[in-house]
């Protein structure tokens, strides 16, 4: 089976994350595509990381997580400025809260020629799939190119578009991050969305009526992680299947979300079903329980995720012992 190729453009990050004192922090590499890209590659996939990255110290320590994990920074474009940060809070639950250090820094300054200069090489590389989603599409001055490149490569037809708004509540007012995720949704093939993303975009809907909503605004198929309650997803309106979550001892759940995209994306590519237009109506076409089957792998590798410290997918051979064990 060939590694399906998926281009993964946005920011990387610099975590400050507790430590067992409350007043110790220690910096780990971060950032949703970034590890999104990082699960791609141990699921099966070939991944093109694509970003602007900044020229300081901290850049370096981004780099070296990346390329200690066998993946190319080749395709990364090197700009002026600082890396970006995020001081993280863990919740009781093992969730995280992330206050973010953004000002001057290139992941979020992009331009058209950028654009077109990243795209071109997840292209010369054969992707089949582009996935963008997180800070790059509501945060900075770079959203409304990135939105415009979205649009373009969905006029273009050649690259599946997948989306993960990722929201942030206190990083931009509500109804702003509501209109540029729903920009970004409506012009998107696949679209990953967690519980927690639709209760701040619509605060007191019901996530599956939205999740419903959105799957007949233009993707073809839309996936909602509900935490420890599994995954469902919907097409053209109605819910096309779901799968229960795993009972895990959760480390914590930083990166789940990025797994669950990394083993759908995979999944689909495995199926034959990325690559532009008539790869987007196999997606229409596929049945239930050819999505049941993609979901069940995405729940276990998220389920791997969060017994791990830290994002730390699991390989493709780990989720195949996990199912065989049931």
């Amino acid at each position: 089976m060939s590694r399906p190729c998926i281009a993964v453009l946005g920011e990387r990050i610099v975590d400050f994350v507790p430590g067992d004192d409350p007043q110790s922090y220690r910096a780990v590499a971060g950032g949703s595509p970034a590890n999104v890209a990082l699960g791609v590659c141990r699921l099966g996939g070939e991944p093109v990381l694509l970003g602007r990255v900044g020229d300081d110290r901290l850049a370096g320590v981004l780099d070296r997580a990346i390329t200690d994990n066998g993946l190319s920074i080749a395709a990364l474009l090197r700009r002026s400025g600082p890396s970006m940060l995020a001081v993280c809070t863990r919740r009781d639950d093992g969730s995280v809260e992330y206050y973010f250090y953004y000002q001057g820094s290139p992941d979020l300054m992009w331009s058209a020629d950028d654009l077109g200069e990243a795209l071109g090489a997840a292209r010369e590389a054969g992707a089949v799939a582009w996935h963008t989603g997180s800070l790059v599409s509501w945060l900075g001055p770079g959203v409304d190119a990135v939105l415009a490149a979205w649009c373009a490569a969905n006029d273009a037809g050649d690259l599946t578009l997948s989306y993960d708004p990722n929201v942030r509540p206190g990083t931009v007012p509500r109804d702003q991050m509501r209109a540029r995720v729903e920009s970004f949704v409506a012009v998107s093939h696949v679209v990953k969305v967690s519980d927690e993303d639709i209760a701040f975009l619509h605060p007191g809907e019901a996530p599956e009526s939205v999740c419903a909503e959105w799957s007949t605004s233009g993707p073809s198929l839309v996936v909602l992680t509900r935490g420890p309650d599994g995954v469902a997803a919907w097409s053209g309106g109605r819910l096309l299947a779901q799968v229960p979550g795993r009972a895990v001892t959760v480390a914590d759940t930083v990166g789940a979300g990025d797994t669950v995209t990394a083993a759908l994306l995979v999944g689909l590519g495995n199926a034959g079903v990325l690559g532009g237009r008539r790869a987007c109506a196999s997606i229409d076409s596929l049945d239930e329980a050819a999505v049941r089957s993609i979901l069940e792998r995405a729940v276990c590798a998220a389920a791997i995720t969060c017994s791990r410290q830290g994002a730390d997918p699991p390989s493709r051979e780990e989720v195949d012992r996990a199912l065989s064990a049931g």
